[in-house]
């Protein structure tokens, strides 16, 4: 952990004030009352854990199991995400943590790594990074309307399931969380044109969670706005040594020592882009996916190819290893990923769906 940040807080050019944040981490987490209250329920409470977890997962998708629509952009705390019935993957995330808790089951909320995202609303482009729920399971759970049954091991719900995959990632505190929450609000406030709540969010999330790099480097984006260059490059140069192998922050501040004209220091920076970009998997598999929306089949083998040189275990690899080879004309090298991938994946419904999409006419 790098030395905490001492910069002094320009709070009288953002004419800041502490009452200008309105959510608690119990505001954030504060389930709708009737939910609450139907989750209360001694009925309920009384079933074995993996009842629980289904009746969890029955009242977020519904029968059809599609009952919440994923919706980017906005971030709410979880009774507002529950009345609306929509929400990004912090909103759901949030959501689905509380009514675990409620219901008294081993749940925690995770990040997971993806390929770098960048979200842009109006002129700003903002990191999105991608969070989940993990419960922690030991029985087979039924999931509704008899769409297959998940075996007894830890369950992770994913809203966003194209994103985040399977993967154990890094648990998150309430406080964590909450941070990141801030950091999402501020976002909204600064595409907004609405400076002084941006900033008094990203001090919030700051504040909040130190360690949390990405609040750093989108406050940044808001001191460069305002003109604060050094200061910028100071909050950069410390999310830089927050991130350790993700270079995100490192790409911001190849881009404003470029734009100030530092071309030295920006060669140094970009020779440790590359070196990270190499071995990093998840750049690797957004560039495949990047080559699949083109059409670029032949080019997307080529990406996923070093990202399964890079990883194992990753059954999202295989997948799409085997959709590119299938799109390629490669059916013999696409059932071969097939195989790999029946070997350490634990979902068959997924297999046997995928199975078919490669056996159909192309």
């Amino acid at each position: 952990m790098p030395a905490p940040l001492h910069e002094a807080w320009p709070d009288q050019l953002f004419a800041y004030s502490p009452e200008l944040i309105t959510v608690t981490k119990e505001d954030l987490f504060r389930l709708d009352p009737e939910l609450a209250e139907r989750l209360a329920d001694p009925a309920i409470q009384r079933l074995s854990n993996a009842s629980r977890l289904e009746r969890l997962i029955a009242m977020l998708y519904g029968q059809e199991m599609r009952h919440f629509n994923y919706a980017a952009g906005h971030t709410t705390v979880a009774s507002e995400t529950w009345r609306l019935r929509r929400g990004d993957c912090l909103s759901l995330t949030v959501l689905a943590y509380a009514m675990g808790r409620a219901l008294k089951l081993r749940v925690d909320m995770q990040e997971v790594p993806i390929a770098a995202l960048y979200e842009r609303r109006d002129q700003y482009d903002f990191l999105s990074q991608h969070v989940n729920v993990r419960f922690h399971n030991t029985s087979p759970v039924e999931l509704p309307h008899g769409t297959s049954t998940m075996p007894s091991r830890d369950m992770i719900l994913d809203f966003e399931p194209g994103l985040g995959g399977r993967h154990v990632g890094e648990v998150l505190s309430d406080e964590s969380i909450l941070a990141r929450y801030y950091n999402n609000i501020a976002a909204e406030h600064l595409a907004k044109g609405r400076q002084g709540l941006a900033y008094a969010h990203f001090k919030a999330a700051i504040l909040t969670d130190p360690a949390y790099a990405a609040s750093y480097g989108n406050l940044a984006v808001l001191y460069r706005a305002k003109g604060l260059q050094s200061a910028a490059e100071q909050l950069l140069r410390h999310a830089v040594a927050l991130s350790g192998q993700s270079y995100v922050p490192l790409y911001a501040l190849h881009q404003l020592l470029t734009e100030q004209g530092r071309g030295a220091e920006a060669s140094d920076i970009e020779r440790q882009l590359a070196a990270k970009r190499e071995v990093d998997p998840y750049h690797w598999i957004g560039l495949g996916l990047r080559h699949f929306e083109t059409g670029d089949f032949r080019a997307a083998i080529r990406a996923l190819k070093r990202a399964q040189e890079l990883t194992t275990g990753y059954e999202e690899v295989h997948r799409l290893l085997a959709l590119a080879y299938w799109r390629a004309g490669e059916q013999a090298r696409a059932h071969e990923q097939l195989a790999m991938l029946d070997s350490i994946s634990h979902d068959g419904a997924d297999l046997s769906r995928l199975r078919k999409k490669l056996a159909a006419p192309r």
